[in-house]
């Protein structure tokens, strides 16, 4: 197989990805995750359910892209292995399929245990952080392999600066803090604006209520340091980084909305996608910046 054709594939499964976790996003905000009942890969003890209530085919939906995506993975991973000799691809896609397994095994132990729907437990809150951060690492392994086949570089060491880990640890709190808000808002749902602004504040409300507030505030906190950083790397005139600015203060909008007209599944699903499309461009803009410095020094 032409390397072309692996770098098409390897595109379509970070699409897919994308999809994939969007699909998720749905299944928590409708409360579908008792759509297939406790079975699991099978949907209500059928690999082909019947699909008799919305629920079940949200769910479904949802078990039937992240199938696809593991095939797609899985495919990748032994085509690498068999038809290209490109060593750092080979140790991405390793890495790649292992979070991609893990996301597999991570949705069957949330199926089986149950926590689903109207579950407030604490393996449910502490489940769905380390979900969205395991989506956020199987995004960033599907791009660095797509840019990898993509640019032919002998090595990447981008992901070593202090910089960009402190972004990847700031990511990945908004991430987990915006997981465990949509979650509360999932599950204590408020009338209106005023009623869950109260809630927050209200000492005898849920944690999970009371800590919502933590979301917006280490959202604020990566907004000024994204908007920090497309300062500091215009020098190098990489034209993503000038997305990142537009990116990042749309998905800060777009949640201040969402919260005064309290909480609506499409700008909710839109936040999700634009904070997975300012992550991947982080991380495509760092990748080219790398690159655009070595090809200078050389």
């Amino acid at each position: 197989m032409s390397v072309d054709k692996v770098q098409k594939l390897t595109l379509i499964g970070l699409i897919v990805s994308i999809i994939t976790i969007l699909a998720g996003a749905v299944v928590r905000a409708t409360g579908s995750g008792n759509g297939c009942g406790a079975s699991w890969p099978k949907c209500n003890g059928s690999f082909i359910p019947e699909v008799t209530a919305a629920p079940t085919l949200i769910e479904f939906s949802h078990r039937a892209i992240s199938g696809i995506l593991l095939i797609i993975t899985l495919t990748l991973f032994f085509i690498s292995r068999r038809y290209l000799s490109t060593e750092l691809y080979k140790k991405n896609i390793t890495l790649l399929t292992f979070f991609v397994v893990l996301e597999a095994v991570i949705g069957m132990v949330i199926v089986l245990f149950e926590l689903v729907a109207n579950d407030a437990s604490f393996p449910r809150v502490i489940a769905v952080p380390i979900h969205l951060v395991n989506t956020f690492s199987l995004l960033a392994f599907y791009l660095i392999s797509y840019c990898v086949l993509k640019f032919q570089p002998d090595g990447f060491s981008f992901y070593l600066g202090k910089r960009f880990i402190l972004t990847c640890v700031l990511f990945f709190l908004v991430g987990m803090t915006g997981s465990i808000t949509a979650l509360a808002d999932a599950l204590y749902p408020s009338e209106n604006f005023l009623q869950g602004f109260y809630m927050d504040l209200d000492s005898s409300s849920s944690v999970l209520t009371r800590i919502r507030i933590l979301h917006p505030m280490t959202a604020v906190i990566l907004l000024f340091w994204i908007l920090f950083q497309t300062r500091d790397f215009k020098t190098l005139k990489i034209k993503e980084f000038n997305y990142l600015k537009g990116i990042a203060i749309s998905i800060s909008l777009i949640g201040i909305l969402n919260v005064f007209l309290n909480i609506n599944i499409v700008l909710s699903i839109l936040h999700l996608f634009l904070a997975d499309i300012l992550w991947l461009i982080y991380i495509y803009a760092n990748i080219k910046s790398e690159i655009n410095i070595g090809s200078k020094e050389r």
